[in-house]
């Protein structure tokens, strides 16, 4: 049994990011656990804060490289969106809808979507020190969105930041998010 107090006076939003982390773990990783939830009152909308957050900020310079890389693949930007916010309070860096024969989607297709890719575009800084295992933080963050349906394609910086050109850009993305084809589909 978990008890939780918190000062009415001084609630840290530090703290109602981790109940709320803490309730959708048990949600999505323990169903047939019925007892009280966590009040509304208490849950964030988003884990991605200014301050004090539970996912840590994708790097900006690895980040445009990512998103110009997916541009040139796909051939513009309407087919992925970025820093999407899932219902779960997640932010996913690049989000990539496809319908059921697998056909890329643009953002705003919103009956067809049949699989959801979730691009988690990894720096230094979310792997623990000299290692390239990711953050606890990460790891959960990417087993939930699982559980909630998307396929999760990790881009770590060590394997994306040696490419030296446009075209080991192409083949390494094209490789990591459609390992076996893509198609589009207006």
């Amino acid at each position: 049994c978990l008890v939780v107090c918190i000062s009415a006076e001084s609630p840290s939003l530090k703290i109602f990011s981790q109940l709320t982390q803490l309730f959708l773990t048990v949600q999505l990783e323990c169903p047939y656990y019925k007892n009280p939830g966590l009040h509304l009152n208490y849950q964030v909308k988003s884990f991605h804060t200014r301050c004090e957050s539970l996912e840590s900020k994708v790097d900006l310079h690895l980040f445009s490289k990512v998103k110009i890389g997916m541009i040139d693949l796909l051939g513009d930007q309407k087919y992925f969106a970025c820093n999407v916010l899932t219902p779960y309070h997640y932010t996913i860096d690049i989000e990539i809808k496809l319908n059921e024969e697998g056909f890329v989607l643009p953002v705003n297709a919103q009956d067809e979507v049949y699989e959801r890719i979730a691009l988690c575009i990894d720096d230094e800084k979310r792997f623990c020190a000299n290692s390239h295992n990711l953050l606890g933080k990460e790891s959960i963050k990417q087993r939930h969105l699982k559980l909630i349906g998307y396929v999760v394609v990790q881009i770590p910086f060590f394997e994306f930041n040696p490419l030296n050109n446009k075209n080991d850009v192409l083949d390494y993305l094209h490789k990591k998010v459609f390992p076996n084809f893509y198609s589009f589909h207006e």
